[in-house]
Formats: C-alpha cells, structure tokens, sequence
C-alpha cells in the first residue's frame, strides 16, 4: 500500500516539475487520493491481528 501511495506522490510530483497543464496535476493527484481512500477502505475494517484468531 505504502508503494502505490509514494508512486501516486511521485507521479504527482513528476507532472508538476513537467510544466504540465493544471488539468493533469489535478488528475494525477485526485487518482492518488482515490486509490488511497479505496485501500484504507479496504483495510481498516480488518483490524490488526497480531496472534491467532480463536
């Protein structure tokens, strides 16, 4: 999770140092954040399980 959170932010970073048009900033930083909130989605609910489940 935490390599497809800092590839987002690398992308971002990326098409900012490009000179891209303001349309593709905001795309790639609004598709970070919604695969981030997607994934933490996913997670969270699971919980921390750090011994087995009786």
């Amino acid at each position: 999770m935490d390599t497809l959170i800092f590839g987002g932010l690398l992308a971002t970073l990326i098409t900012l140092c490009r000179d891209a048009s303001r349309t593709a900033v905001l795309g790639a930083w609004w598709l970070t954040l919604t695969a981030v909130v997607l994934l933490m989605a996913h997670h969270l609910p699971g919980g921390p399980v750090l011994g087995p489940i009786h």
